[in-house]
């Protein structure tokens, strides 16, 4: 089945944006609307599928989040099993080991719609990801799992209690903080090259 990497796009941000606003009630375990009264399906389906990509309870899911989306959005435009494949072997629960893994597809400079970010803290084996909305040419629009709406530091931001709308900053300095690494597109179905391992 052949799809575009609009197409591709669109159906990231469809699943992605399912499980906005639900906030923790466990410690990166479980998770609620609070606008909304009693349990919530999304809920359970946000841990089933982090589960389905590795994920265990208690792990940080920032990129968790973006890799279950990238699955179940290509399971659903019907993306062959080499495609699935690839990206449940480029993705891990750790950002930057899947920032190096993507090499040069990674360190695009410009966002688009469906793109994954990927940022890093400081010096540090570790950092954020997240799924770009709306690019711009000075900050861009997100959907992030594992973050704080409001973040008073750079922990609360990587590391914070829910899936939410963001905006961030298209600055690639480097600080001790968050930093932005690059982006990484959506891809249709005549890009799957774009997926496959890096040599090293």
């Amino acid at each position: 089945m052949g799809y575009t990497a609009t197409q591709a796009a669109d159906e990231i941000l469809r699943v992605a944006s399912h499980f906005l606003n639900l906030k923790e009630t466990a410690n990166n375990a479980a998770w609620d609307d609070p606008d909304t009264a009693g349990e919530d399906a999304a809920a359970k389906e946000l841990l089933q599928l982090l589960q389905s990509v590795g994920w265990q309870t208690g792990w940080p899911y920032c990129m968790a989040f973006c890799k279950a989306v990238y699955m179940r959005a290509y399971t659903n435009l019907g993306a062959s099993p080499e495609v699935l494949k690839l990206i449940s072997q480029r993705f891990n629960a750790s950002v930057m080991q899947s920032y190096t893994a993507s090499g040069k597809y990674a360190q695009k400079k410009v966002p688009v719609p469906g793109a994954i970010f990927f940022m890093q803290k400081g010096d540090t084996g570790t950092g954020h990801a997240g799924l770009v909305v709306t690019p711009g040419q000075v900050n861009f629009s997100t959907i992030e799992g594992n973050t704080s709406p409001s973040p008073a530091s750079a922990q609360a931001d990587r590391e914070g209690d829910g899936v939410y709308k963001k905006v961030r900053s298209l600055d690639f300095k480097k600080k001790p903080g968050l930093w932005l690494r690059g982006f990484l597109h959506p891809m249709g179905s005549d890009e799957v090259e774009k997926l496959r391992p890096v040599k090293r």
